[in-house]
């Protein structure tokens, strides 16, 4: 009973520190509504001190790439176009001008990158890596073995190569094994074409196009940027042309022109808040456990919890570990997040009026070099009693699962609980015919 009275009491805790007002959060720092091309911003809150007696002795994450260009030219192409042939119509704003002009030299200087790791997104992985080596230095030491996977993606790779390398200069005898193949895509990156079906199911449509009509924010922009309503009601799709926009003003923070052009002085604060607003809820209705579509996307990541159990009870029974690193994508990371339920994001949610205040937040799950770290600790290498905690972007996250120690958690309970929710997913799955 005490168990799970402290772990109830903990839970609510978390919850109210959970929610918050995001348009508030946003006047501190806009970035944020940049969503999954937030720039990775590092832990903001100390950890909790280990159980008596426990050592960290094992660490297994998975981590998404850092700072990227957008992946493909028309990202780029599309609204430089759109602005471009308003402006030799003599249709554009001063503001909508100065606009085509930074998204000319922003087209520029992403040709040839498209997709690639920045330098920042290189960066943000050695410091996670140091971080890593600094808060748990008993996992690095001696030749301890680091197991790292990527997906085949080069940003995926070269995010995976930049941990690895700072990892290395802190411990030159640390020995890696580090790979990237279509042979573990099944676990690293599951394209499950039956969820994929149901993912954008009509219900889920028409969902996110009312709530977009709600917090309707493209007319606005458009009229700040063309001079004349006839021409762009008639020539330009308003909606994508801001969701264009929108999407490279957001990603301008992962390169290095972050600190010489700003396209998001397109948008008043409640403007910013209306773009965040709306992909917000598209990535729930994408990932989470979305009632619209079955709410089972995030069952997505299975393969992935699956082997990063197996992975862990190999590793456990070594005397020195050492550690297990994944790199991918954020639409692994989201779901994934959603499927262990992580500070509750896997809870259904009825009302996408309510997300942010309920504590459904993008940018707290996938920024640019999101991570998730499962650490294990122990008393010494006979403990059979191992326990471990999970951080979400470094930061310490509850489970759904009680604990008489939290945020540590029993092994064997974290074990049990999941190897039973992801069965009863495959009985289901399986009763319904579905290969």
């Amino acid at each position: 009973m005490r168990k799970v009275i402290l772990f109830a009491l903990w839970a609510l805790s978390s919850a109210y520190v959970c929610a918050q007002n995001v348009r508030e959060e946003l006047k501190h720092d806009l970035l944020k509504a940049g969503s999954n091309y937030y720039a990775y911003q590092g832990p903001t809150k100390a950890l909790t001190p280990a159980p008596h007696g426990y050592k960290p002795f094992y660490i297994s994450t998975y981590a998404r790439h850092g700072s990227r260009y957008l992946i493909k030219a028309s990202e780029y192409d599309y609204s430089y176009n759109v602005l471009l042939k308003a402006d030799e119509a003599g249709k554009l704003t001063d503001l909508g001008r100065r606009a085509l002009t930074q998204l000319g030299y922003l087209r520029e200087d992403a040709k040839g990158r498209y997709g690639d790791l920045t330098p920042l997104g290189a960066i943000q992985h050695q410091q996670i890596a140091q971080r890593m080596f600094d808060r748990f230095p008993e996992v690095f030491k001696g030749r301890a073995v680091i197991e790292a996977k990527s997906t085949v993606v080069i940003r995926c790779i070269l995010s995976m190569q930049n941990e690895l390398l700072q990892l290395a200069k802190n411990n030159p005898k640390l020995i890696f094994n580090a790979d990237a193949s279509e042979h573990d895509m099944y676990f690293m990156n599951l394209q499950d074409s039956a969820l994929y079906k149901q993912r954008y199911s009509k219900q889920t449509q028409q969902a996110y196009k009312d709530f977009c009509a709600k917090y309707e924010v493209h007319k606005p922009a458009m009229a700040k940027l063309f001079n004349d309503t006839a021409y762009y009601n008639r020539e330009v799709d308003a909606f994508e042309l801001n969701k264009a926009i929108f999407k490279i003003a957001s990603s301008v923070q992962g390169t290095e022109m972050r600190d010489v052009f700003n396209l998001f002085d397109v948008y008043t604060e409640d403007e910013l808040y209306n773009n965040w607003l709306q992909a917000n809820a598209f990535w729930y209705l994408s990932f989470g456990h979305n009632p619209y579509n079955g709410g089972h996307q995030p069952f997505t990541q299975r393969n992935l919890l699956k082997r990063i159990i197996e992975d862990a009870d190999s590793c456990i029974i070594r005397p020195h570990p050492g550690a297990t690193l994944r790199f991918g994508h954020e639409t692994i990371i989201l779901p994934l997040a959603c499927l262990l339920d992580l500070n509750g994001y896997g809870r259904e949610m009825h009302d996408l009026e309510t997300l942010d205040t309920d504590g459904w937040i993008n940018f707290e799950v996938f920024p640019m070099a999101a991570n998730i770290q499962f650490v294990f600790y122990r008393r010494d290498k006979n403990d059979t009693d191992v326990v471990l905690k999970v951080l979400l972007n470094e930061n310490e996250a509850r489970l759904p699962i009680p604990t008489d120690m939290a945020p540590y958690y029993h092994y064997r309970d974290f074990r049990e609980f999941y190897i039973k929710k992801l069965q009863k997913y495959e009985i289901e799955r399986a009763a319904q015919g579905i290969d």
